[in-house]
């Protein structure tokens, strides 16, 4: 299933692309693929520690994801 680090990385360089595009349709599925990373890293920690835990995981990537999304 992949680590939390890792999915954490995926989903900060699926900001960063998002960030480098022109186009708003390319952008937003940036952005959308960079929550789904979150959201993954999410669950993979609810199910090895508990849900606090799991709730911090990404929430900085997913902080920058929506704030590019805003900027749109």
């Amino acid at each position: 299933m992949g680590t939390n680090p890792d999915h954490r990385r995926f989903a900060e360089e699926c900001v960063v692309m998002a960030q480098s595009c022109k186009d708003a349709n390319d952008k937003a599925l940036w952005i959308t693929l960079a929550q789904s990373w979150v959201r993954l890293a999410e669950h993979v920690a609810r199910s090895h520690t508990g849900s606090q835990t799991a709730a911090a995981i990404g929430k900085e990537a997913l902080k920058q994801a929506l704030a590019v999304q805003s900027a749109d």
